[in-house]
Formats: C-alpha cells, structure tokens, sequence
C-alpha cells in the first residue's frame, strides 16, 4: 500500500489507536514520541511536536541571560516557547 493513501485504525476501549508501521517509518514515529492532536473541521490531525533537549533548552535559557540571572517570567516565557504555546 503506497504511503500516500488512507489506512484505517481502531479506537481501543482506553482511546489508544496504533498508527501503521508504514506511516510510523515515514515519518519517524518511535515509541515516546510526542504527537499534538489538532481538531479540525474535516476531523483530527496528528502533528509530531519536536522539542529541544534538556541542553538545548538550557543553552536557550543561558543565551538570554543578563549577568547570569533572569527573571521568573522570562523562564516560563522560554518554557511556552519551547514547548510551541503561547500561554
């Protein structure tokens, strides 16, 4: 079956559905992988949220540091905008 067409899958009794190996291979789905479920009006999409390491956030956290120290809201500013929300 080419990637491009639908694939059906079932809604467990938990709410758990298991996307197929084929799409899972194409687009890099591994176990742990975080995905964003985006309510439409033609349904649900599935979108993969890719966020920074730990040392990566950390770097991000330190690059906009003043003499070492930031605030609580720039923290937490950071944390939204590393997580894609705009909390």
């Amino acid at each position: 079956m080419s990637s491009d067409e639908p694939e059906v899958t079932t809604v467990t009794s938990k709410g758990q559905i298991t996307i197929p190996s084929t799409l899972r291979d194409q687009f890099g789905l591994e176990q742990g992988t975080k995905l964003m479920v985006v309510p439409t009006e033609y349904g649900l999409v599935l979108k993969k949220v890719d966020l920074p390491s730990i040392e990566e956030f950390q770097q991000r956290v330190e690059n906009r540091t003043d003499a070492g120290e930031t605030s609580l809201d720039e923290v937490t500013r950071l944390v939204h905008e590393a997580r894609g929300s705009d909390e």
